[in-house]
Order: structure tokens, then sequence, then C-alpha cells
């Protein structure tokens, strides 16, 4: 999970930075490092994501969006 990823999950969520993070028990810095790939997503991090809104379908469906997105932004 990258960067894109988490914004993605966050986005699907409909919170901001500041929200998401409240709910995974974080900073709104950590979430927002993770976001802009400034600070690497923890595994821990990974795992809070994972156990709050899991990997359903819709979820892998935000996250390869929010890829295909990032590799057309970088053509």
């Amino acid at each position: 999970m990258n960067g894109d990823a988490v914004r993605a999950i966050r986005i699907y969520a409909g919170l901001t930075q500041e929200a998401f993070a409240r709910k995974l028990g974080v900073s709104k810095s950590c979430v927002a490092e993770a976001e802009s790939g400034r600070r690497p997503v923890s595994p821990a991090l990974r795992i809070k994501i994972a156990q709050m809104y899991g990997v359903s379908p819709e979820i892998k469906k935000a996250i390869a969006d929010a890829k295909a997105s990032a590799e057309l932004a970088a053509l």
C-alpha cells in the first residue's frame, strides 16, 4: 500500500485527512505525509486501515483507480 492507496481509501470513505487520522488513531501529519510520499506507509498504519476498511471490491477499485490516475499524471 502506498500513499495513493491511502488517499483513495480516505476519499472513498468521505473523510478529511484530519477525520481519517482521528479514526485511525494517528496524527493528521502522519496521514498527510503518507499520502504525499514524504513518509512510507508503515506496517502498523496498513494494519489499522485494513482492520477499519477491509479489502472489499469497492476499496480495491478505489485503489486501482488511484494508481491509474497517478500513472496517467506521470505521462
